[in-house]
C-alpha cells in the first residue's frame, strides 16, 4: 500500500487509533508521527470534554472524548492511580494538571496516550497554577505556579519539562493585582489574563522577561473569554440576549475588530431545528470555546455542543451528549491538531504505553 492511500485511510480514523497504530511498524510511526503533509491532512480533533453532573458538581470530574461516529463517550482516568484523590487544577490543549492533597503532589497526565508524570516539589505554596502546553510546536510543557502578589506584579514559579526543576521569577504587569481575574489562556508562548474592567495582560513564558498589556474593546461582562481563533487573539463576552465576538489583529497591540454578535435566542432555535435533543433556554446557552485554527465557536446547550460559523453566520455541527449529559457542567472542551508532539509528550513518564 503506498503512503498516499495509507494517509487517506489514517486520517478517518479516530485519535486513539492513530496512537496505537503508532506501534504497527516503523513506518507507520514515522509517517502518524513526524510527516507535515499527515497532519495537515487531518481535521483538528475535539480530544475531551470535562463535566460534572448537576446537583453532584462536588463529585469527581468525568471525561469523555469524541468517537469514531463523531459522537461523545465516556473516557475513564483510572490510568492514573491516585486520580480519586486529587483535583484537576487545569486543562491545557490536551494535557491535565492535577494536584494530590494526599501527596501533597502536583501531577501532569496526558488522557490520550495514557501517561503521567509526578513533579518534584516546588519551594513555596501556589495560589493558582498554570499550565502551558502547545502540542503544535513542542513536547515540553511548563506549569506556572503563582505563589505572592506585589502592587502590579506576582512572584511565580515554573517548572518545566525538558529542566525537571522549578525556577523563581517575578513578572509586572503594570496593573494592580486586585483587577486580575482567573480566566487565563495559553498559545504562541504566551499566557493571557483577563484584567479588570477592560485590559487582557500577555505574560511571555519564555523568559519571563516580558509583560504586556491590551485595552479590550469594552468593559468585561459576563462570561467574558479569551483564546485563540483563526491564529489571532480573540475576545468574547455575554451582553444580554447577545454574544459578541472581537478579533486582535495584531498580537501586541493593535485594534479589535468586531467578528460576529450571535443572537443567543436564535441560535437555541436553529439548534433545535437540526436535533431532537433536550428542550434549552437562552440562559442555559453559555460560551465554551474558539476553534484555534478557524473562525468557529463552540457552545453549550442542554444535551449538545454546538458549532458556529463566524463567517457564515450559520450552525456548522453539534456533538450530541445524550440523555445522562443533560445535567452536565462543563469545564472545558479541547480542539487541538494531531502532533508528533502530542504523542512524544510524557514519552518517558510512567502510566500505560498508547499501543494498549
Amino acid at each position: 500500500m503506498d503512503d498516499e492511500l495509507l494517509v487517506e485511510i489514517l486520517t478517518r480514523l479516530p485519535l486513539k487509533s492513530l496512537f496505537r497504530f503508532t506501534c504497527v511498524c516503523k513506518a507507520w510511526c514515522r509517517l502518524i508521527s513526524n510527516d507535515d503533509y499527515f497532519r495537515r491532512k487531518l481535521p483538528l480533533i475535539t480530544s475531551a470534554i470535562f463535566y460534572t453532573l448537576e446537583p453532584d458538581l462536588m463529585e469527581e470530574p468525568r471525561y469523555a472524548c469524541t468517537s469514531s461516529d463523531g459522537g461523545l463517550g465516556g473516557c475513564s482516568l483510572t490510568f492514573f492511580p491516585f486520580h480519586q484523590s486529587s483535583t484537576i487544577v487545569d486543562v491545557c490543549n490536551g494535557l491535565l494538571l492535577c494536584y494530590s492533597s494526599l501527596l501533597s503532589a502536583f501531577h501532569v497526565l496526558s488522557p490520550a496516550t495514557r501517561r503521567w508524570r509526578k513533579l518534584p516539589k516546588p519551594s513555596k505554596r501556589s495560589q493558582r497554577s498554570i499550565m502551558a502546553f502547545d502540542p503544535c510546536n513542542s513536547s515540553e510543557f511548563k506549569v506556572v505556579s503563582f505563589t505572592g502578589w506585589v502592587e502590579q506584579g506576582a512572584e511565580l514559579e515554573v517548572f518545566a519539562s525538558d529542566t525537571g526543576n522549578w525556577v523563581e521569577h517575578h513578572v509586572h504587569w503594570g496593573i494592580h493585582s486586585d483587577a486580575m481575574s482567573t480566566t487565563m489562556c495559553f498559545f504562541d508562548t504566551t499566557l493571557y489574563i483577563l484584567a479588570h474592567p477592560n485590559y487582557v495582560v500577555g505574560i511571555d513564558v519564555t523568559s519571563f522577561d516580558t509583560c504586556f498589556k491590551i485595552e479590550l474593546p469594552e468593559p468585561i461582562k459576563h462570561e467574558a473569554r479569551i483564546g485563540k481563533s483563526g491564529g489571532c487573539l480573540c475576545y468574547t463576552h455575554r451582553d444580554g440576549d447577545q454574544l459578541k465576538i472581537w478579533k486582535l489583529r495584531y498580537s501586541n497591540g493593535g485594534t479589535w475588530v468586531v467578528r460576529g454578535v450571535i443572537s443567543i435566542p436564535w441560535m437555541v432555535e436553529r439548534s433545535h431545528r437540526r436535533s431532537t435533543s433536550f428542550p434549552c433556554l437562552p440562559l442555559q446557552c453559555k460560551f465554551m470555546a474558539f476553534h484555534p485554527q478557524r473562525e468557529v465557536v463552540y457552545l453549550w446547550m442542554r444535551g449538545k455542543v454546538v458549532g458556529y460559523d463566524v463567517n457564515e453566520g450559520s450552525v456548522e455541527e453539534a456533538y450530541e451528549l445524550g440523555k445522562e449529559m443533560e445535567r452536565a457542567h462543563f469545564f472545558q472542551i479541547w480542539l487541538f491538531p494531531f502532533s508528533g508532539y502530542m504523542s512524544n509528550c510524557l514519552a518517558d513518564a510512567q502510566g500505560s504505553s498508547h499501543c494498549a
